[in-house]
């Protein structure tokens, strides 16, 4: 990520008013450079991601999270970072669940791995550090910064 133009930096808790209004910042932030279609996909993987964080690695406390986006030549690239539980996703959502074995929820790293590419995770000494590439078909070469 050293080498490409920030796109957003931004720590919020990790309670799920919180991740809302992050996750509208990113919207407000690349409303316009990026296709409504693919800042679709980023909102819905960025949700998935901070919403499982707050569920699973900070199930009894409120933690902190850390988003950094950054634009690719032909992606956008996310970084997040949380202390939470240690938690190495990398395996997960290989196949599509069973519908009839969740009764609620299970589906989200099937759609993660549907929209993103290059998932990497990484424990760094207590912080899970998460990265991944989300397709675009073209980036625009200005953005507005927050």
């Amino acid at each position: 990520m050293a080498h490409q133009e920030p796109l957003l930096l931004i720590d919020c808790r990790s309670t799920l008013e919180d991740i809302r209004t992050t996750l509208q910042i990113v919207e407000t932030t690349l409303s316009g450079p990026i296709d409504p279609a693919q800042l679709a996909d980023i909102n819905l993987v960025l949700t998935e991601l901070m919403t499982n964080i707050a569920r699973h690695g900070y199930p009894d406390t409120t933690g902190h999270i850390s988003l950094r986006l950054c634009r690719g030549p032909d992606s956008v690239e996310c970084q997040i970072v949380d202390t939470g539980a240690p938690f190495d996703p990398t395996s997960l959502g290989q196949n599509p669940p069973e519908p009839m074995a969740f009764p609620e929820g299970g589906f989200g790293w099937f759609i993660i791995r549907q929209l993103a590419r290059h998932i990497r995770y990484q424990r760094d000494r207590d912080r899970n550090v998460l990265r991944l590439s989300v397709p675009m078909a073209q980036v625009a070469e200005t953005v507005s910064s927050v």
